[in-house]
């Protein structure tokens, strides 16, 4: 008898050891689908940015930073929040009339939390200038955080890779 409740034993603790692992590989399969749904939320948030962007839109750009993002762009002081991001929009839409941007994305990899993403990819702007004759590109970063339920730009810089005016 001994023996009998030994392989009872062993066999119940095999039995918990393979449900066990079936709710593991479940949850992580499970956490990779909710990873994959959050990539394409930040997606079509991307989307909605660069239409706004398009439509030269500074309010629509700027309802995509979270109250506290901030934006770094050259020769200004960082933007906080989404007033000082459409109030910077306005003057720069006001200097550059035809402007013309578009990016996009080679990656975005989300914290296994779920919470936060970075971004990172290439922008193009052209017709730059009063006359829209400039252009400018470069690469950027966009760090993205949920806020109630919606992911918001947290924090965005790009660079230029344009070579230096002699």
């Amino acid at each position: 008898m001994p023996t009998t409740r030994m392989f009872c034993a062993v066999a119940v603790l095999i039995l918990a050891c393979a449900v066990s692992y079936g709710q593991v590989k479940k949850a992580t399969a499970t956490a990779k689908q909710d990873l994959a749904n959050e990539e394409k939320a930040i997606r079509d948030m991307d989307a909605r940015w660069l239409k706004a962007a398009q439509m030269r839109d500074p309010s629509g750009e700027a309802a995509m930073f979270a109250n506290d993002g901030v934006a770094y762009r050259g020769h200004v002081d960082p933007l906080v929040g989404p007033s000082a991001y459409q109030a910077f929009m306005v003057k720069f839409y006001a200097a550059n009339p035809k402007v013309n941007s578009t990016w996009t994305t080679d990656a975005i990899r989300l914290a296994e939390s779920g919470d936060l993403a970075v971004q990172t990819g290439e922008f193009r702007t052209t017709a730059l200038g009063l006359k829209g004759d400039g252009e400018d590109k470069g690469r950027f970063v966009t760090v993205w955080k949920k806020v109630n339920g919606e992911w918001k730009v947290a924090h965005d810089i790009g660079s230029t890779t344009m070579p230096e005016v002699a």
